[in-house]
């Protein structure tokens, strides 16, 4: 039985009441997979931002952490070595500063100088007979500077190298005793105490030498039958020598000036 107003054409089909619409889209199952689809994928997108990406961002600040640890260990290892030979430069030089000061003469050695050269004279004039014929040291005298004279009590060592006529780099840096002194001998005997003087004491420096000659003496003898005079002897030239002598010694303790502070290079 059919109700009034209510047509069903013949061969016509109902439309599927359960399909819905969203924004005018029908929900088929097609639609709803790729909806399914986009909604996993934005899904698996969230989980990657959230959690993937630290962990990614975490690892490349681990590996830049390890790259700088090695280069600070790269400088550590370089300080550490640039130490070490700071260390054994500063031993050479010590040694070397050792070498050197062992070369200068000593207070006491200057304080006997004159001693050891009184038995340098004696060793030359062995088996020479007669006075005059024998070498002497004839001045042996402490040349102190006017300033060191009137220098008061108390004041700086009136002997540290001021001038620079050992050069430049030794002003300040030794202490320097001067004497006068004056010898006089034949030749050979003035040659050999010349040459045993620079062997005698180290840094003895000979300054301002001069020679002259004193008197020239020849022994002779008288032959009558000929009625010559025929010379003994060579002639002994007596000769005057006299010089400067400088005794170079290294500084005082407390006169030594401060070693330097390390760079921070080499801590």
């Amino acid at each position: 039985m059919t109700a009034a107003n209510e047509f069903i054409p013949s061969g016509g089909k109902a439309e599927d009441t359960g399909t819905q619409e969203i924004f005018g889209i029908k929900l088929t199952p097609q639609v709803q997979a790729i909806g399914v689809a986009v909604l996993g994928l934005g899904i698996a997108g969230y989980l990657v931002y959230q959690f993937v990406l630290p962990e990614f961002q975490k690892s490349g600040e681990f590996k830049q952490k390890i790259t700088e640890s090695k280069q600070t260990q790269l400088q550590l290892q370089t300080l550490i070595q640039k130490k070490a030979e700071a260390e054994a430069n500063q031993e050479e030089a010590k040694q070397r500063r050792a070498n050197v000061t062992a070369m200068f003469a000593s207070d006491t050695g200057v304080t006997t100088l004159l001693f050891d050269m009184t038995q340098l004279v004696n060793r030359i004039n062995a088996g020479v007979q007669g006075d005059d014929l024998k070498a002497k040291i004839t001045k042996f005298e402490p040349d102190i500077p006017p300033a060191a004279a009137t220098a008061a009590p108390g004041t700086l060592d009136p002997d540290i190298l001021r001038d620079t006529s050992f050069g430049p780099s030794l002003a300040g840096k030794l202490r320097r005793k001067k004497f006068k002194v004056e010898f006089e001998g034949n030749f050979a005997q003035t040659r050999n105490f010349m040459r045993n003087l620079e062997l005698m004491q180290s840094l003895l420096v000979v300054r301002n030498l001069k020679s002259e000659l004193l008197v020239s003496t020849q022994a002779l003898q008288v032959d009558f039958l000929k009625g010559k005079i025929i010379p003994v002897d060579q002639p002994q030239t007596k000769i005057k020598t006299a010089f400067d002598l400088h005794a170079l010694l290294p500084l005082k303790q407390e006169e030594k000036p401060p070693t330097p502070a390390p760079s921070p290079g080499a801590k």
